[in-house]
């Protein structure tokens, strides 16, 4: 909590400049670290509308989950 609320009445009027292409970028690799496979990321990103391209899914694969594997 702030004792001294110049500092938060300063922090407020800090100008927010969102920017709509690193914003769905930024979804699009949280959403790929949800996803178990290709196929899986694939549909989780055309849900949100997001681009489900062979670049796109090149790219984001690696952050995917990997399968967890079971011994015998």
């Amino acid at each position: 909590m702030f004792t001294d609320w110049t500092e938060a009445l300063e922090a407020e009027s800090l100008p927010l400049n969102p920017n709509p292409a690193q914003q769905l970028a930024a979804a699009a690799r949280v959403t790929a670290r949800s996803s178990r496979d290709k196929d899986d990321l694939g549909l989780l990103l055309d849900v949100l509308g997001l681009s489900t391209d062979a670049n796109t899914l090149t790219a984001l694969l690696p952050s995917s989950r990997k399968p967890e594997t079971h011994p015998p």
